[in-house]
């Protein structure tokens, strides 16, 4: 995962970043790149009108950059903006390959804070989850870390690995203590999460950029240093949900022990936060 920062004044700026972290990536073999949320627009807007001519269509040339920087380098990346699409500016994760586009997610749990009081919360309810050579790859954005049922979704849908851009401001610890390896754990996948270490607007982002084993192990924290980090991963660890500790004996079926039909209260419509 790249854990770089963001010139919220300066898209192309970003894209150049982006490209050379690629390029410092596939030297070292990373087939898979995770970008932080909105890298490439910046995330503390003020207005709606300043959130609006912060966004860039997915059509943009500068997407097109990083699509070939995938295709000269072999890689693949998951890539934030402020995206523009008819009319409307949703906070966007892009998967991008070689061949173009390959998935895209448009955040659908939206905070209180920055660009996200603006945008339109994602619809979608198109698979978050596609396939790549080295595996199965789904997306959730930020604040979607709140929500185990989008994870959960997620992992459903087959995911082998989770990433997630983000921007954890200072006060996160815990989600980057904590949560993670609870969702990586409980959905027997890996997640790998870009933030910042760098400031917007006055904020400080924590970075803490991880990835995680579906054990909830730890495989990297890349601490509060820019840069690029990585670790080996086997999908096929992903791909095990119920665990055996002694066959016969002790055995944990951890989603075919799933009791869909005695959640009915998860999906009632939501009341108003008390």
């Amino acid at each position: 995962m790249a854990q770089i920062g963001v010139d919220r004044t300066d898209v192309a700026a970003n894209v150049d970043r982006v490209v050379d972290t690629l390029r410092e990536g596939a030297a070292t073999g990373q087939q898979l790149v995770v970008f932080p949320e909105c890298v490439l627009t910046g995330y503390l807007l003020g207005s709606r009108a300043e959130t609006h001519a912060a966004a860039i269509s997915a059509g943009d040339p500068r997407i097109g950059r990083i699509v070939d920087a995938c295709r000269e380098y072999s890689t693949h990346a998951v890539v934030g903006l402020l995206e523009e699409a008819d009319g409307r500016v949703h906070n966007t994760a892009l998967v991008l390959g070689p061949t173009g586009i390959i998935g895209r997610y448009r955040k659908q749990h939206l905070p209180y804070l920055g660009a996200d009081r603006f945008v339109d919360p994602g619809t979608d309810a198109a698979p978050r989850v596609v396939d790549t050579p080295f595996g199965r790859v789904g997306v959730m954005i930020c604040f979607d870390l709140r929500f185990p049922e989008s994870a959960r979704e997620l992992g459903l849908q087959g995911a082998d690995v989770i990433a997630m851009p983000t921007n954890w401001p200072e006060g996160a610890d815990i989600l980057a203590d904590h949560m993670v390896r609870v969702r990586a754990l409980e959905n027997l996948v890996h997640l790998a999460v870009a933030d910042r270490a760098d400031s917007e607007s006055g904020t400080r982002f924590i970075g803490r950029s991880q990835i995680i084993a579906p054990s909830g192990t730890v495989l990297v924290d890349a601490g509060e240093k820019e840069g690029l980090f990585g670790a080996a991963i086997d999908v096929r660890e992903s791909r095990t949900k119920r665990l055996i500790i002694r066959p016969g004996e002790f055995e944990l079926p951890v989603f075919s022990g799933r009791r869909p039909e005695m959640y009915g209260e998860i999906t009632r419509p939501v009341t108003p936060d008390r």
